[in-house]
């Protein structure tokens, strides 16, 4: 029998920076962003046709969207989606100490925080 050897890598945490694609926390900001519009769409039921129509895009745009082709929709477009879906879009920049590294940008819903709440008490 045969054994090949595979060799593993382990993964900083971001698959676009894994891959050295560039700008690689703005692809995981909107991978994050489409992921929560997607969720928005399946809890509501809507049919893709329907959702193309609330969100004012062709069901084909809508389609790439959702099979991860966001790459020609910005920032602002996804958070335009999040608001005609009936969702409020909080910013919050927090200021880091100097003796701490870098921290990535970081999405939550209120879902997340209803969740994280619950846990740790606050």
């Amino acid at each position: 029998m045969n054994e090949e050897k595979i060799e593993i890598e382990k993964s900083s945490g971001n698959i676009f920076r894994d891959l050295e694609i560039p700008d690689p926390e703005e692809h995981l900001a909107k991978c994050r962003l489409v992921f929560i519009i997607d969720n928005i769409i399946t809890k509501r039921q809507l049919r893709r046709s329907r959702a193309a129509k609330i969100l004012g895009i062709r069901k084909s745009e809508l389609s790439d969207l959702l099979d991860g082709l966001f790459c020609d929709f910005s920032m602002t477009d996804l958070f335009s989606m999040l608001e005609k879906l009936n969702h409020e879009i909080e910013i919050v920049v927090h200021r880091r100490s100097a003796d701490t590294l870098p921290t990535k940008s970081h999405i939550s819903t209120s879902a997340d925080n209803l969740q994280r709440d619950s846990v740790t008490g606050t």
